[in-house]
């Protein structure tokens, strides 16, 4: 008997059918416990039930902000299983981050970690009434909320189902934030599952795979792409809060795990471990994920033994290529996805030929098969899906045969003497240097000129290059226009808990007293 669903497109349904055919199976599991199809739904059921109590009725907004275990799968559910819309909330916000989170949200109760519970002290909380702390409070909330223990809500009497419909809102996820203020992503029940449908079809997910999960439950990655995507086809699935590279294989080989979602810096690290001849030594056989260094991807994989898929997606979109709708091609993000169709388009809206870069724009082809807008901003919904398709503000072009290729983000685009240049680009070459583990590209502007110029930040991998070595090499392998002016060596680049680089933090850090000036050690790249 086949473990996947074919039920309807309701995620709560899909919970429930998954408890009534393998109640006893393990469906979540960390390293804190596990939790069997049936103890996740009743766990959810009776965090309904606190929730009914105290006010929350279908439509209304539950914020979240937990790390990623067995409690966040309970409350999550817990708030689809009465009706109400989940908020899962960045853990890192606080401040003025997160007062806009709630705010906007009209969040009526905040379920979170008992550790963070002073973070709402001192801003405005909106529409909240109500906290659910999970573990121990930590010091208190000054302003007039009432508080639950989450112990509590587990011990509560279980809530019904709430019968939703296919197109209810099941959650509003807020942009990652690398460019500016977050934007609440509104999706329904249809759309997530459309998200995760190319994970389960272009990964060939079988009855006894099993997803490892390195991704927080509050992004897209964590909580449809692994998570969901593992109960559609009965999985069990392992739950990290981080990633460390040293452990990683042993934690691999003694989870079982079988499929995972990573980001580029997950293959690099591994990549600069001492090569072992337990390298090979464990069930993983395939990985998806973004930002791969493509010259690694081939080594990487003989090395392993796992299959990479490079892909595209966002918050808005779901997952736009590279998984269920044909063969990978290396050096793209493979093909779009069978639920959406892709156009590259120019500065006035003109379809592009292929090979011609300009800004990726996406459509549905089916109903309800991506983000419904922006809750709350009416203007940027509308912004953002000028003539009818969503606005990516990514840069990339499709070749020949329809893959398409993510060049940058537009934003990160740094113009130069006229030119535009790939922030992307930039990085690959500087990356391939010895002594660098990772590397920013992004434009500042010297005091007093007009010009943006190029500007890296870098980590080294081990004892810092010298300046001088690394301009020459970068002037002898890029074009003259792409080297970069400036150089700064930095312990870590700042970052998204999904790993995405702030490049907004570098920029507004602009030219600082420790960066390195190229044209002041006299190293200019030679002209043609």
């Amino acid at each position: 008997m086949s473990r996947r669903y074919d039920g309807e497109w309701v995620v709560s349904s899909l919970l429930l059918d998954r408890a009534e055919r393998f109640s006893d199976d393990s469906a979540v599991a960390s390293p804190d416990g596990t939790l069997t199809y049936a103890d996740l739904v009743q766990r959810a059921s009776r965090v309904a039930g606190m929730l009914s109590e105290i006010g929350v009725r279908p439509g209304d907004r539950v914020a979240t902000m937990l790390q990623s275990t067995e409690d966040y799968l309970a409350a999550w559910h817990g708030v689809l299983w009465c009706g109400a819309i989940d908020v899962p909330v960045n853990v890192e916000f606080r401040g003025r981050f997160l007062e806009h989170v709630l705010r906007d949200s009209g969040a009526i109760v905040l379920v979170v970690d008992g550790r963070w519970l002073e973070r709402l002290n001192g801003i405005d909380l909106g529409a909240l009434r109500h906290v659910v702390a999970v573990g121990e409070p930590v010091g208190g909330v000054t302003t007039a909320v009432s508080v639950h223990a989450f112990a509590d809500a587990l011990e509560h009497e279980p809530a019904d189902r709430y019968c939703a419909a296919e197109t209810d809102a099941t959650y509003i996820i807020y942009t990652s934030g690398t460019t500016g203020a977050s934007k609440g992503a509104v999706h329904n029940n249809r759309s997530s599952i459309h998200y995760i449908m190319p994970f389960v079809e272009g990964l060939d997910l079988a009855d006894d795979d099993v997803c490892y999960s390195m991704f927080p439950l509050f992004h897209q990655m964590g909580r449809s792409a692994c998570t969901t995507a593992a109960i559609w086809v009965g999985n069990r699935v392992e739950l990290r809060t981080g990633f460390s590279a040293s452990g990683f294989l042993d934690d691999i080989r003694t989870s079982g795990a079988t499929w995972m979602g990573y980001f580029g810096a997950v293959v690099l690290f591994l990549w600069k471990q001492e090569p072992s001849p337990r390298d090979r030594d464990h069930a993983l056989r395939r990985a998806f994920g973004s930002s791969a260094p493509p010259e690694l991807i081939a080594p990487w994989e003989e090395r392993f033994g796992v299959t990479l898929y490079e892909v595209y997606g966002s918050t808005e979109i779901g997952l736009g290529s590279g998984l269920g709708s044909g063969p990978r091609k290396l050096g793209t993000m493979g093909l779009p996805c069978r639920h959406v169709e892709v156009a590259i388009v120019d500065e006035s809206e003109n379809p592009l030929p292929p090979g011609e870069i300009g800004e990726a724009i996406w459509r549905p082809r089916y109903p309800y098969s991506i983000f419904q807008g922006y809750w709350n901003q009416p203007e940027a919904t509308l912004e953002s899906w000028r003539n009818l398709w969503f606005h990516s503000g990514d840069a990339g072009y499709v070749d020949d045969e329809g893959y398409f290729v993510f060049t940058d983000r537009i934003k990160d685009v740094i113009r130069r003497r006229g030119e535009n240049i790939s922030s992307f680009a930039v990085e690959e070459s500087v990356r391939a240097q010895p002594g660098v583990l990772e590397v920013a590209a992004y434009a500042v502007t010297p005091l007093a000129a007009t010009e943006e110029e190029v500007m890296v930040a870098v980590v080294p991998s081990g004892e810092r290059p010298d300046s001088a070595v690394l301009f020459q090499a970068l002037c002898e392998t890029m074009p003259r226009s792409a080297v970069p002016r400036y150089l700064r060596f930095v312990d870590e680049l700042p970052k998204t808990p999904t790993q995405r680089v702030q490049k907004f933090v570098l920029r507004e850090e602009g030219i600082t007293a420790d960066s390195v000036d190229r044209e002041a050690l006299g190293i200019f790249p030679p002209r043609e």
